[in-house]
């Protein structure tokens, strides 16, 4: 595939398991991925051959995919197809990578950009989710006892 690959890396404060559970689990999925778009729906299958669909009808977009791999929990490899304005783009691979290191996980994730010429919009969105599973999954992490 042609194009280049945009990798983003972040470091959550919670063990591998409960970021990875964040990732496939839809409830917990709808906590940081979209939580500001009303109405947006979040179906996962996280299997080899699963589905996933997060779909927002207040932008009036939806990105999906079908998972390549899932190795709980420590890797998710998928593809991520963009629906927008009435187009759909090419599926593009897209890799997480779940390590556990002092303070919690550290989550890389690279995406293959194929169609689009920058990728400037995918590193905005993807600097936001990741943002969002920063600020989520680690506080509500840390704030339990």
């Amino acid at each position: 595939m042609t194009g280049h690959t945009i990798t983003i890396t972040r470091t959550v404060a919670a063990p591998p398991e409960t970021v990875f559970a964040a990732w496939v689990q839809p409830e917990r999925l709808a906590t940081w991925w979209w939580p500001q778009l009303a109405g947006t729906t979040y179906d996962v299958d996280a299997r080899p051959g699963g589905g996933y669909r997060i779909e927002s009808p207040v932008i009036g977009a939806t990105v999906s995919g079908v998972y390549s791999e899932v190795d709980p929990p420590y890797r998710l490899a998928f593809t991520w197809v963009w629906e927008a304005d009435g187009e759909v783009a090419a599926a593009e691979p897209v890799e997480v990578s779940l390590a556990a290191v002092d303070g919690g996980t550290q989550v890389e994730v690279s995406h293959v950009c194929g169609s689009r010429a920058a990728g400037t919009d995918l590193t905005q969105g993807w600097n936001d989710v990741l943002d969002r599973l920063v600020d989520v999954v680690g506080q509500s992490t840390s704030s339990r006892s």
